[in-house]
């Protein structure tokens, strides 16, 4: 390590840039916002309770895909022993899911996306037992066919019992949803559900707030999924400002870069411009790191941060969704007050009139009568 207790060998200075850059788009800094929602997930995957769809939810560029990655490699760890026994075994996979063309999903796509993590031999060469039992001609199923999704799905089925798969965790898992009308929604949501259960494994959503907004359209769909808020740094929190330095701290020192720039002094600036997404500020630092090798620069400037910033309109959006689709998580007062009001729970508040004075109707006040 160099003399700064960097997070390099100082040999990586004289590397390629490609090698470089390579180093530093590998490095994860295990942030406080990203290892809680690690631990939370990992409890879920492993939990038997009744919760078989699991949804992460944030806003873009908080470092889902991160914590997608490192939820492979965290499991995959801790069934290390088992996976050495038996080598069948392959206890958790994930797939990225693609935008659906014009709307209409690809389940057949997504089947074969989802065997192919798997390892799933001889996939174009599947034979559909059901209709093939007795007949010597065997027909093979064509995977480039509508009516072939359901053989692929059994396909699908039986591969996660007989490799014990834990879970399928499917990143940018909102355009599940890309196809129109809330009652195809609930159809989506319904298929994902059904394969969960036939297969006995664990699905996880990772998607930004659009993801959840579909979700709580439907109260059948909101109950039957467990929740996990992975949210940005909160700048108007003195204990988060001080995990945005922290972090901050060790992405200075995992840039391989002649000298360790200062980020932590400029944290509200960086803030300002990452909205507070552990996500965007790695991304920016990639830019940045690569400008800064190519102009044979010996560290990262305020020039250099300013030249490679996002655009304040872009910043703007991303900070609206993001205001947005927090909310959501907010228990407010005002929301538990509805909640009573419409199970008829809220107490009644009632004001009691009280009558001027103590004595009784008809009755007349103790009093000297006046004489003559």
């Amino acid at each position: 390590m160099t003399k700064g207790n960097r997070k390099f060998n100082e040999g990586l200075l004289l590397e390629s840039k490609e090698k470089r850059l390579d180093f530093f788009n590998n490095y994860t800094v295990s942030h406080p916002k990203l290892e809680k929602a690690l631990i939370e997930l990992k409890k879920s995957i492993y939990s038997p309770e009744n919760f078989n769809v699991i949804m992460i939810v944030g806003p873009s560029g908080v470092g889902k895909s991160r914590l997608f990655e490192q939820t492979l490699i965290s499991v995959s760890k801790d069934m290390a022993e088992e996976m050495e026994q038996d080598r069948s075994i392959i206890p958790i996979t994930g797939i990225e899911l693609p935008n659906p063309d014009l709307g209409k999903f690809n389940w057949k796509d997504f089947y074969y996306r989802v065997l192919s993590s798997l390892k799933e031999p001889l996939i174009d060469c599947k034979i559909d037992v059901h209709k093939n039992v007795g007949n010597k001609n065997k027909k093979k199923v064509d995977t480039q066919k509508a009516e072939t999704a359901p053989e692929l799905r059994r396909s699908i089925e039986k591969a996660f019992l007989n490799r014990k798969t834990k879970a399928l965790l499917i990143d940018e898992a909102q355009h599940f949803f890309d196809v129109g009308t809330a009652v195809k929604m609930q159809r989506q949501f319904n298929s994902i559900k059904s394969l969960s259960n036939m297969a006995n494994t664990k699905i996880v959503l990772f998607g930004t707030y659009e993801l959840n907004a579909v979700i709580n359209l439907d109260g059948q769909l909101s109950r039957r999924v467990h929740e996990i808020h992975f949210p940005r740094y909160d700048y108007s929190k003195a204990e988060e400002i001080k995990m945005f330095k922290n972090m901050l701290y060790s992405f200075q020192r995992a840039l391989p870069i002649k000298e360790e720039p200062n980020l932590v002094k400029l944290h509200e600036y960086i803030y300002e411009n990452s909205i507070g997404c552990a996500g965007i500020v790695k991304n920016w630092l990639q830019r940045c790191l690569s400008e800064a090798i190519d102009n044979n620069e010996e560290s990262i400037t305020i020039k250099n941060l300013e030249r490679n910033a996002m655009n304040t309109k872009k910043l703007l959006t991303l900070a609206k969704e993001a205001n947005s689709g927090e909310l959501d998580f907010i228990e407010s007062k005002e929301d538990r007050e509805e909640l009573k009001a419409l199970l008829g729970t809220k107490e009644i508040k009632t004001t009691k009139q009280t009558r001027k004075g103590t004595a009784t109707p008809g009755k007349r006040k103790p009093e000297r009568d006046a004489v003559g």
